[in-house]
Order: C-alpha cells, then sequence, then structure tokens
C-alpha cells in the first residue's frame, strides 16, 4: 500500500493564487521511501505576510524551478498512491490547479481523522496536535516540514483508533463507509467484540420538570455604572434567580462571589445528545444524509470516549457540529426515553438552584426551556452586547438537515425541501414562512418572531431574530429584570431600553476613568499600504508596554499586523506562542477577559448590524470601558481616517471614555504618552 503524505504553500487562499512550495513524504506498507521537496516560481510576487508565516521570501522563489518541470515530477512521485493532507479540500483544489486537471487518487483528510480520534480536543490544527500529542516538532509552514509532523500524526491517529472496542469501531465504520473512502484504515484496527454497543445516558433522576407557572408582570431597571458587588449584594436567597453574562471571565468571577449560593453553570444549556434520536439513527446509519455521516461519526466518537451527553465540557468544533443540532431537540413530557434522559439530571438541578448562570447565546436559544420556571430576578450584566448577539445569531438548515429530522419524525415537509429546488421563486417562500417555522426542527411558539430567508448561494435556510422588543415582552416569569453595563445612554439616550422596549427605572453612578484618549492623526487610513509602517513607527516607543490589546473590525489586518509584530519583536512572539495575556489581538467580539494598559482601536466598529446608527459607537464606548480598569492609568489610540474630519469626531465624541485628543505629530505624541504612564 503506497501513501503519499504531502503540503502545499502558496501565495494565499484564493482562486488565483499559486503553489510556491511542494513537500511529500511517500510511504510503503508504512515505511519511508523517498521524499519530494521544491520550491516553485509563481507568476505573481508573494505578500509580506506569506513571507512572514513562512520564510519565503521573494529572492528564494525567483531562483526556484518553473511549475510544468515540477509538475511532471511530482505527478510522477504521487504515481496513484493514497494521498493524505491536514485539511485536504484546500489542497486537493490547489493541486488540481496545479496539475491542470482532476485527481483520481483517493485523498485522505486527517483534520477529519484527527477529530475522529480525538473529538475531546479544543483544537486540531496541524501544530496544536504535534504539541498536544508530544510529536516531534518542526518548524511550521514549511511545505517538507508540515509533511513530516502529517505522517507522524497518521500514526498516531491509527495507533488511537486501535484502542477503540470493536463495536464502536463497526458503527464508526458504517457511518463513513460510504461516504469516505478510508477502508484501508480501518482493516487493521477492526476486530471482532462481543461486548454490544452501549450508548445510554444512565441517571436514577425521575423527576419531571415541572413548576406551578406564575405570570408576572415585572419591574424594570437599568443599572449604569455599578460594580459587580453592588448589583449582586441584595439578592435574596430565598428566591430564583437568573444571571446572564457574555465573558467567561465574568462568569467565573461571579461563581466566585455567589459561592455561598447553590449556583447551576447553565451554558450552552440548549446542547444535548437525545437518547432516542441518537440510538434512531446509530440502529439505522443509513438514516443520516451522507453530508452529515463524518460529523454524526465525530459526535458519536466523543460520546463513546466521554459520556459527555450534556456538551458540558464540549469543545468548540463538537458545540458547532452540523449533526448536533437534530440531536438537541426535545420531544417534551412523555417521552418514553424520559428515565434514560440527560436531561433529567439537567432540570433537576435547574430546580435545585439559587442562581442560574448563562451566556447570552444560551438565553436567546433556551426562552421555551426558560418560560418554564419562575425567578425573583433575571439580570443581564454586560447588557451593551446583548444587540450585537442578538443581530448576529443565525440558524442554519441544510436540506440534509432537513432530511435527517424527516426520517426521524416520519412527516413529510414537502415545502421545506423544495426550497433546496432551484426552481423555487421568492413569493412563494414568502407565502410559506409562517408554515416554514412550524415546521423547522426544534423549533416552538417562541420563535414566531424570527425572520426566514433561503440562501440560494449556499442551498441553506436562515432564520433570524426579527423582533427584540416583542422578544423581551414575552419574559412574563420574573419580578425583576435587571440591565447593567457600564454605560447605558448614549447621547443621552437608553440604548438598552431602545433595544428591548421596556420602561424602567434608570440609575447611574459615575465611572472613574483615568483614562488618555489619543487620536493620530499624521496616519493613513487604516487600509492604506502606508499606514502598518506608520503603525509600526508610533508602537515601536511603546512596545515594551504590558499588557496591550489590539483590536481591528478586519481579520485580514489583525492577521497580517500580528504576524508583523511578532516577526520584528520576540517578546511578542514568545508571549503569543505561549498564550500569554501581555499581548491580544482581537476583533470586536473579544470577551472581557482582564485589564489592559495599551489600548489600539484600528477602525471604528460602524458596520456592525444592529437596531440603530447610535449602537456601534455605543457598543464601542462600552467595550473598551470593559478592558480599562478604573482609577489606572490606560491609553487608548483611535485609528481611523474618518477621525480626521473635526466634524465627524465632534459628532462621535460620546463613545469615547474622555475627551479625545487629536494629535498632528508623531514625536509630541509619543512624548506625551510616556509622560503620562511615567516611562
Amino acid at each position: 500500500m503506497k501513501i503519499v503524505f504531502f503540503d502545499l504553500e502558496t501565495t494565499g487562499l484564493n482562486k488565483d493564487d499559486e503553489v510556491i512550495e511542494i513537500g511529500a513524504l511517500k510511504v510503503i506498507d508504512w515505511e519511508v521511501v523517498s521524499h519530494f521537496k521544491t520550491l516553485v516560481r509563481p507568476h505573481k510576487t508573494i505578500s509580506r505576510f506569506v513571507t512572514n508565516l513562512t520564510g519565503i521570501t521573494q529572492e528564494d522563489l525567483e531562483k526556484a524551478q518553473d511549475k510544468e518541470k515540477i509538475k511532471k515530477e511530482f505527478k510522477a512521485f504521487i504515481e496513484d498512491a493514497i494521498l493524505v493532507a491536514h485539511n485536504a479540500q484546500f489542497d486537493k483544489e490547489f493541486l488540481e490547479r496545479f496539475f491542470e486537471e482532476p485527481l483520481h487518487n483517493v485523498i485522505v483528510d486527517t483534520l477529519e481523522l484527527s477529530r475522529l480520534a480525538f473529538p475531546e480536543f479544543s483544537s486540531h490544527s496541524l501544530e496544536k496536535l504535534v504539541s498536544t500529542l508530544n510529536l516531534k516538532k518542526e518548524k511550521a509552514h514549511r511545505a517538507f516540514n508540515d509533511a513530516s509532523m502529517l505522517y507522524d500524526l497518521f500514526k498516531k491517529i491509527r495507533e488511537e483508533i486501535n484502542q477503540f472496542k470493536g463495536a464502536h469501531l463497526k458503527l464508526i465504520k458504517e457511518l463513513i463507509g460510504e461516504v469516505r473512502d478510508y477502508n484501508f484504515f480501518f482493516t487493521d484496527a477492526l476486530k471482532e467484540d462481543a461486548q454490544e454497543l452501549n450508548l445510554h445516558y444512565n441517571t436514577e433522576l425521575t423527576l419531571l420538570f415541572q413548576e406551578e407557572r406564575k405570570k408576572i408582570i415585572p419591574q424594570v431597571l437599568y443599572l449604569e455604572g455599578y460594580g459587580l458587588d453592588e448589583v449582586l449584594n441584595t439578592l435574596p436567597h430565598s428566591e430564583r434567580h437568573l444571571i446572564v453574562v457574555y465573558s467567561d471571565f465574568l462568569k467565573s468571577i461571579l461563581k466566585e462571589h455567589l459561592s455561598h449560593f447553590k449556583v447551576f453553570d447553565a451554558t450552552y444549556i440548549e446542547n444535548f445528545a437525545c437518547i432516542k434520536r441518537l440510538n434512531y439513527f446509530l440502529e439505522h446509519p443509513k438514516e443520516v444524509p451522507e453530508e452529515l455521516r463524518f460529523d454524526f461519526a465525530i459526535l458519536t466518537s466523543y460520546l463513546i470516549k466521554t459520556n459527555d451527553f450534556l456538551f458540558e465540557n464540549a469543545p468548540h468544533h463538537i458545540l458547532k457540529s452540523n449533526a448536533l443540532k437534530n440531536l438537541s431537540i426535545c420531544e417534551g413530557n412523555g417521552c418514553n426515553f424520559e428515565n434514560d434522559c440527560p436531561l433529567t439530571k439537567r432540570r433537576v438541578e435547574l430546580l435545585k438552584s439559587d442562581i442560574l448562570i448563562m451566556k447570552q447565546t444560551s438565553f436567546y436559544n433556551s426562552l421555551g426551556l426558560l418560560s418554564q420556571m419562575n425567578f425573583d430576578r433575571i439580570i443581564f450584566l454586560e447588557a451593551f452586547r446583548l444587540p450585537k448577539v442578538f443581530y448576529s445569531m443565525r440558524f442554519n438548515f441544510s436540506k440534509s438537515d432537513i432530511e435527517m429530522s424527516e426520517h426521524f419524525e416520519e412527516k413529510k415537509t414537502s415545502h421545506l425541501l423544495t426550497l433546496f429546488d432551484n426552481e423555487f421563486k421568492k413569493d412563494a417562500f414568502d407565502t410559506w414562512k409562517k408554515e416554514i417555522i412550524e415546521k423547522m426542527p426544534g423549533f416552538s411558539h417562541y420563535y414566531v418572531d424570527k425572520e426566514v430567508s433561503f440562501n440560494y448561494e449556499n442551498k441553506s435556510i436562515v432564520v433570524s431574530f426579527s423582533n427584540p422588543k416583542n422578544l423581551f415582552s414575552k419574559i412574563d416569569n420574573a419580578k425583576n429584570i435587571v440591565f447593567a453595563s457600564d454605560f447605558i445612554e448614549y447621547n443621552g439616550e437608553n440604548q438598552i431600553s431602545s433595544f428591548v422596549g421596556l420602561d424602567g427605572i434608570f440609575l447611574r453612578k459615575e465611572k472613574d476613568f483615568h483614562v488618555l484618549n489619543l487620536v493620530p492623526l499624521y496616519t493613513h487610513a487604516p487600509n492604506a499600504d502606508e499606514f502598518l509602517k506608520e503603525f509600526l513607527d508610533t508602537y515601536d516607543a511603546f512596545s515594551q508596554v504590558t499588557p496591550a490589546l489590539f483590536v481591528f473590525e478586519n481579520r485580514t489586518q489583525l492577521n497580517l499586523f500580528k504576524t508583523e509584530l511578532r516577526k520584528i519583536y520576540p517578546h511578542i512572539d514568545s508571549a503569543v506562542e505561549n498564550e500569554e495575556r501581555s499581548y491580544e489581538f482581537s476583533s470586536y467580539d473579544k470577551p472581557v477577559d482582564g485589564y489592559y494598559k495599551l489600548i489600539f482601536i484600528v477602525k471604528l466598529p460602524l458596520n456592525m448590524l444592529s437596531y440603530s446608527d447610535k449602537y456601534p459607537l455605543y457598543y464601542l464606548k462600552n467595550f473598551v470601558g470593559g478592558f480599562i480598569k478604573e482609577r489606572e492609568k490606560s491609553v487608548v489610540f483611535y485609528f481611523d481616517g474618518r477621525l480626521k474630519d473635526r466634524n465627524f469626531l465632534t459628532n462621535v465624541q460620546d463613545a469615547f471614555l474622555t475627551t479625545p485628543l487629536p494629535m498632528e505629530r508623531k514625536d509630541a505624541l509619543i512624548q506625551f504618552v510616556k509622560k503620562y504612564l511615567s516611562i
């Protein structure tokens, strides 16, 4: 059996980009017999980002061989061997464009296989897997080095798969056998095992989730600038409370503050594996649509290895699994699997708890479940993020999702499946919207205030929230609703009240920020080529000041800056490599994780989806304030070409924590900051 482990380096990620390096190992009967290693001369000039990432320079490539010669040599090298790559679809597409013809070799993706073998891992990048599994580490992002690490990883995956019980292996092979040509991989691992497959969640709890429902007209309170202790100190012990947050950092602080209460962490409460659905598809693997089978196999592998049917410790890739949405659906009381259901335990714990803590996304996803409980108070901390989370939430349902649900429920949703017909007309879709929502898998009456659209490009039904005021008006199971944020008002208007549509009492406590807000006027707009150099010229004077946070609206620019700074400053590279908090690079989604002395804002978030043109600037003010410690000196730099317009700057004054200072000269700015921070 011949296998070629290969990797490509390219000029970029787009279809018009080119291969600049090929590295490969040929293995016969698990022994390395030859290797292939070469640079390829491209037609286009490579970017500084690629050079910083790979170490390959334009000069190196100008000395390289041309494509035609290498194409013939690499074709002869791979022959009819099985090809193995990490994130193989990317390498396959580039290699086919390089060869200018389709590949007919079997393609194996170690990204998929690593998720199947190690589903409990939080990251499956090649670098991270090599580190986590203690494999021999080579310098990453050079093709031959990556191919060598790939071979070691592949052997480790086979070793891990061999540890699976025979029944489990047989199940996984049945799931993926018709969608991936991986039979060779399982041949040695498959073994007879007398033990039957048993994927059940064992619980002795049989208490049903029933609580007398009381409709209440809640009192609403808006708290601006109040500290966490001040918000929590008035919580009575005799009642149940729900606290909704955005960041894990704040959630951990809350748990410390509330240690004298019975606290239930309801993060990702909406995710669970329905035993009835799970076992149905395990018994009928062909009822799982082909597009979802590998995802379902990975999910099954995770449950086999962890028994975490509530996904309380699940990594991100499991929580985002395309197969999970069809397992996280509950029929409610009366299901004949009720005593063998992971939700039974969760529901009992909910009823016994004094305080539930959950994320904002989970709150929006769990309104149906939460509506069955009574609360003394529902407290929304970091309330300024509620609109951004609301408008960014999307539920995508592919044709496979609908078919999988249809197979289990034995009902026909012909209208839904018709949507995937190319001849489907928009006017018919608009006519069926209400019916579509009612028939979507797992949707209840709490989802009537959602927008439905059809994405013709991705061929999926997209469901999103549409009416926040109507949604929040339905909260009638709490005596009090509290919205707390560093800032509630912007330009004299209560932004949270405008979003939720609830009248209430507004209380303010002034924050004591010692912040220097600077607007460098001497730089070009962040999109200009000159900006990176100008930014670095300014930053060099403060490169040793920590902790520092770099915030970008554009992720491409974020990655470019991050790579450049790591290259120029070894201490930044070391800090990032070791996952230290001294230097952080982020978008505007970043949750609070501590405080920073320097913050660099590169472009204001004015393109943010929102309910008004004021919200993005209101969000910016709270976002920055969350990373600044009161009564301690900090400096925030705002780089945005629009701020050079004095009228614009005047109109957005309230978006800054303190009065912004425009600076015309770089030397004056540097001197001013050094004096302010005493450096």
